[in-house]
């Protein structure tokens, strides 16, 4: 009975002893969960960072004369956001604005400039193209990538320029080409979409 009454002491003391309390690691793991949930720290950078600018005047051989100014539009960006171990990483990719000039004979016959709401409207990038189309979202994401001039020697009465939109951290693109003939008409026709 002695024995009995020892191992019922024993474990009415076992039962009473163990409240449920965490260990250090669980209560550690516990509280880091909870910091995360109630602390945001944000991290915001620009590309570029700050304002940027280009001029590019280039002669032909075929007699233009075409000069390019692409400059940062430091009031329109397009927004990434991504979240790593509680910091939330906003990228903003600034759109670009750029000028055209064209001149033949020392007449200008082109001068055009273009933002980036006129450059949804010449390349149709617009916000109704359905999902999976090839330009779908270029209207809101995508931004200047390159804009240069094709020397394309075949093209004896015109300038062709060729001009990329890509939407940062993908691998979507799209190249259009202008057409410029030596009255100043323009024409642009899309060449590639990836």
């Amino acid at each position: 009975m002695r024995h009995l009454l020892g191992l019922l002491f024993l474990l009415t003391i076992a039962f009473t002893s163990c409240e449920g309390r965490k260990t250090q690691r669980q209560a550690l793991s516990e509280s880091i969960e909870e910091f995360k949930k109630t602390v945001h720290f944000e991290t915001n950078v620009y590309i570029p960072e700050t304002y940027l600018e280009q001029d590019v005047d280039t002669l032909m051989s075929n007699g233009f004369r075409v000069k390019i100014k692409t400059y940062a539009d430091m009031s329109n960006a397009v927004r990434f956001s991504k979240i790593k171990d509680t910091i939330n990483y906003q990228t903003y990719y600034r759109n670009f604005k750029f000028d055209i000039s064209v001149t033949k004979d020392d007449k200008v016959i082109y001068n055009e400039s273009f933002n980036k709401k006129k450059v949804n409207k010449a390349f149709n990038y617009n916000g109704n193209l359905v999902s999976g189309s090839d330009l779908h979202h270029f209207d809101r994401l995508a931004v200047l990538k390159s804009i240069q001039v094709n020397d394309d020697p075949s093209y004896t009465n015109m300038v062709l320029i060729d001009i990329m939109y890509a939407i940062p951290e993908t691998d979507r693109y799209a190249i259009h080409r202008m057409f410029i003939d030596n009255r100043g008409k323009s024409n642009i026709v899309q060449v590639e979409v990836k």
